[in-house]
């Protein structure tokens, strides 16, 4: 399997009784299959210990900014996006395979980020609300104010027309 990063070939690696393909003598990228890389993203999981310092050649300049593919799905470009809210790594996913890509150093970041993901789920939450908190405070003002408005308007079609409204009180009047 090709790198998706340098196009160095990569090999098999067994860490922790599962197969992940790291980029040896190139980039130091790490591939892992569907559901693998959950298994090495915490630190506690000692596995993922030995994945933190694979040999890189200096001479290999990796472009960032340059559209990767999937390595086990033909043509398949991968997904980049932010490991977290924190937004400190960028990974690659192939949406259609659900494998992951790394990048050599990104492992030991993501690593030192969160300690469980019920961490790490916390702090997307915070997150959110921080971004969104001022937003929906507004939205639910102005349903309220709306609510309000629908209230009073109600309360004049009653008066106006209180026939309507009281069932079986009021059998005379226009309605």
């Amino acid at each position: 399997m090709k790198c998706p990063a340098c196009s160095h070939q990569m090999s098999h690696v067994e860490v922790g009784g599962v197969e992940v393909d790291v980029c040896r003598g190139g980039c130091g990228g790490i591939w892992f299959d569907t559901y693998e890389f959950k298994k090495f993203d915490e630190p506690h999981e000692e596995a993922g210990t030995s994945l933190l310092n694979i040999e890189v050649n200096p001479e290999i300049k990796v472009d960032h900014s340059a559209r990767r593919h999937c390595p086990k799905c033909e043509n398949q470009p991968l997904h980049r996006h932010f490991y977290s809210m924190k937004r400190e790594v960028e990974i690659d996913d192939c949406v259609r395979c659900a494998g992951v890509f790394l990048d050599t150093g990104e492992l030991n970041i993501i690593r030192g980020m969160y300690n469980t993901e019920e961490e790490k789920r916390e702090a997307n939450v915070e997150a959110i609300n921080e971004m969104f908190n001022e937003d929906v405070m507004n939205m639910n003002a102005k349903h309220q104010e709306n609510r309000e408005k629908a209230q009073r308007f109600a309360n004049m079609v009653r008066f106006l027309c209180p026939s309507a409204y009281i069932e079986g009180k009021q059998k005379w009047g226009a309605f």
